[in-house]
């Protein structure tokens, strides 16, 4: 008994390392203002402290089994943990795949001697906890303990999703996790793919095309189609700028939502969106350059497309959605800017944004925060109605200051942005907020077509039918068609209902 509970106490002091060096630094800069944000919060790290204790507990009924784990344990918690701290940096498989293929320079060029004195400090921990585990105790039946907490963490680990999905994001488990999901990217890009038939009607001399995937951004809180407030300022006054706000979708998630933007796949032809390449690798076929430049991390539903571009950019491959740090848009633009060496004169951006994702006040400079107050917990359901509105326009409104900025470099081109969000989001109708919830705010997302000069002068008929379009319905999968035949390519299938180019 008296072994017992040494061992017990082993165990406990192993957890509070763990959760204090590796798993508390997780939720620095998290907003959990109030009584009841500071109570999840709690809720949240006991949890994780929770699932943490049971492996430790497991692994520790074998001396030899700890011996060998915890210094790994040590050293991938320290420099995860030093990351986050000292960078805002979290695991993601897009990090990973930019672990894997760094070269030494780069890899020595973000070690310091601060990582060097946290990693040993941890190791040196791990090496007393090995020490006291072989000289001081000698756990009786211990493989009875460790079945019989094997039994435990499974029943948790896989009986309880919320649980689950939490701790798959927390150290120890979002190591795993993520090695998993950078699996099943790769993949997912790997996999084979038809092309569309496709007929090339024109080869431009000269075309720049982008296509900005706006994140969670609904029509009606555009002041372009009407809404009371100053969202879209700079918006409102550019010319050549058409809004569609009649815009439909019924998938109201982003790893669902994107394959039907970009490829074939629609209402009649949902199998399209598994076995046909994305309107990217019938423009690469055109002559065309394509580059993906991303501020968000690839889903295994939409992985493939970013792989079939000529160029694949990352702006904040360290950046989760779990993790709450400053996370801007604006980053894209160098990134768009230096995609190629020399510009092609023939090229296609994608520009996947962050856009309206919560934490919205994540998404906007802190000094652009034009309606206040702003939320300030983590739990949108902590904060009033109120706040959450004012934080979510307030990302609409850097929407509108990102988008002009792409625009403001492409007006001497012949040039066509057109801007689609990938759905909408609820914001507290009848009692729903975010997205993937079903709600009806969140199938009608925010669509913006603006051309140059040039592009009309050279596409007048274009022009004209989509001013005649403007307001009609249209579902997202309207993309595919409309951004070949824009760029001189006719798909198979293409039809006015699916092309706002057409009448």
């Amino acid at each position: 008994m008296k072994q017992s509970i040494r061992y017990l106490l082993w165990v406990l002091f192993a957890t509070l390392w763990t959760t204090v060096c590796f798993i508390l630094p997780d939720f620095t800069g998290s907003p959990m203002d109030g009584f009841y944000g500071t109570l999840h919060i709690t809720a949240y790290i006991a949890v994780c402290g929770f699932g943490t204790f049971l492996i430790l507990y497991i692994i520790g009924c074998s001396r030899y089994l700890s011996a060998v784990i915890l210094p790994v344990w040590s050293l991938v918690g320290a420099v995860l943990s030093f990351y986050r701290i000292g960078y805002h940096a979290t695991l993601t498989p897009v990090l990973l795949d930019v672990v894997l293929h760094t070269n030494t320079e780069e890899a020595l060029g973000v070690l310091s001697w601060q990582l060097m004195v946290w990693v040993v400090f941890n190791l040196f921990v791990a090496g007393l906890l090995i020490w006291f585990r072989w000289r001081t105790i000698r756990l009786p039946y211990a493989w009875v303990h460790g079945l019989v907490l094997l039994a435990l963490w499974a029943s948790v680990f896989f009986g309880f999703r919320r649980v689950h999905n939490s701790l798959c994001q927390r150290y120890p488990y979002n190591v795993p996790y993520t090695i998993h999901e950078y699996i099943v990217l790769q993949h997912s890009m790997d996999a084979p793919r038809e092309m569309p038939n496709y007929t090339v009607i024109e080869q431009p001399d000269s075309l720049t095309i982008v296509l900005v995937l706006g994140e969670a951004v609904r029509a009606d809180h555009l002041q372009l189609n009407g809404y009371e407030r100053e969202t879209t300022p700079r918006l409102n006054v550019r010319t050549n700028l058409v809004s569609l706000p009649h815009i439909y979708t019924d998938k109201t998630h982003t790893s669902v939502s994107l394959p039907d933007i970009l490829t074939r796949g629609d209402s009649l032809h949902a199998e399209r969106v598994y076995t046909e390449t994305s309107f990217i690798s019938v423009l690469n076929e055109a002559q065309y350059h394509t580059a993906w430049i991303s501020n968000q991390d690839m889903g295994p539903m939409f992985a493939h497309f970013v792989a079939e571009s000529d160029t694949a950019m990352f702006a904040n491959a360290d950046k989760s959605v779990f993790v709450f740090s400053q996370w801007l848009d604006e980053e894209l633009l160098p990134l768009m800017e230096n995609a190629f060496v020399t510009r092609p004169k023939r090229v296609c951006y994608v520009l996947h944004t962050i856009g309206s994702h919560w934490y919205y006040d994540n998404h906007v400079p802190t000094d652009k925060y034009f309606f206040r107050p702003t939320t300030t917990n983590r739990v949108v359901t902590a904060n009033t109605v109120e706040q959450v509105v004012n934080s979510y326009d307030n990302t609409i409104r850097y929407m509108d200051a990102f988008v002009d900025s792409v625009i403001a470099s492409l007006v001497d081109e012949k040039a066509l942005l057109i801007y689609q969000s990938d759905h909408g989001e609820a914001l507290g109708e009848n009692g729903m907020f975010l997205h993937a919830n079903g709600a009806e705010v969140a199938m009608n997302p925010a669509c913006m077509i603006w051309y140059s000069d040039r592009f009309k002068e050279a596409y007048p008929d274009k022009i004209k039918a989509l001013i005649s379009n403007k307001d009609k319905r249209y579902r997202t999968d309207y993309v595919f068609y409309s951004i070949l035949y824009a760029a001189g390519i006719e798909a198979e299938g293409d039809c006015p209902q699916m092309n706002i180019f057409r009448e």
